[in-house]
């Protein structure tokens, strides 16, 4: 399935019937970090050019925004690239210490690519999202998410992330033995963590965003899944 033709409004366009995305449910959850970074972004703006105007500086954290999904980008080019010829150093970027960092991990534990960039579906709940990995490590099937940021750091939203993808695989028939972030650092290091599955929270946040965003379900005609 091709997930970005089928992707729009915060909705996964499934034979004509919406699915809320994975991801749009987690904005609902608040960020005390975020609210940091785009602070601290619009103040170093200025440090560095006191004549920008209000509008100017209030749009500069949105260009670093942009750079992020670039890395998002590039990251699933270094999978896509593990995938199809078993190697990722010869990748050259302003990127390349997330690859370094990536083929590290490989070489840590020695995974066997399974599917990648994979579209999963939750028709019992409602909801759809994306999938960056699922591989094979010391022969059992992992399901992985990929984050890449200066630090190699892991947000707690991750595991709601991956419950949800856990769930939708689940539905579709298929177990993994474990859920799974890793994190790709700028400076070549990595983080891979385990997670417990949680689903209940992330349907409590799913319940939350519905409740917030009811015009736009009504409008698009948003049921909320087979439970409702």
């Amino acid at each position: 399935m091709n997930s970005t033709a089928n992707r729009r409004g915060g909705f996964y366009w499934i034979d004509d019937k919406p699915f809320v995305s994975v991801t749009q449910v987690l904005q609902v959850i608040d960020k005390p970090a975020l609210r940091y970074w785009y602070g601290n972004q619009i103040y170093w703006e200025m440090v560095k050019d006191p004549n920008l105007d209000e509008k100017e500086a209030m749009s500069r954290p949105y260009q670093t925004s942009k750079d992020a999904m670039a890395r998002g980008t590039t990251v699933h080019t270094i999978v896509e690239a593990w995938e199809n010829i078993g190697d990722v150093r010869g990748l050259q970027s302003q990127f390349a210490g997330y690859a370094r960092a990536f083929d590290e991990w490989r070489q840590t534990f020695n995974p066997k690519p399974l599917e990648h960039e994979r579209t999963v579906i939750s028709k019992k709940y409602g909801f759809a999202g994306t999938l960056d990995l699922l591989a094979e490590i010391g022969g059992e099937k992992y399901l992985i998410d990929v984050k890449t940021n200066a630090d190699a750091n892991l947000y707690d939203e991750v595991q709601l992330q991956l419950s949800a993808y856990e769930q939708a695989l689940k539905e579709a028939g298929e177990r993994v033995h474990g859920l799974y972030g890793l994190a790709l650092g700028e400076n070549g290091e990595f983080n891979f963590k385990k997670f417990d599955s949680d689903l209940l929270t992330f349907l409590s946040a799913k319940r939350l965003w519905e409740w917030q965003n009811k015009g736009r379900c009504n409008k698009v005609g948003y049921k909320g899944g087979d439970t409702k």
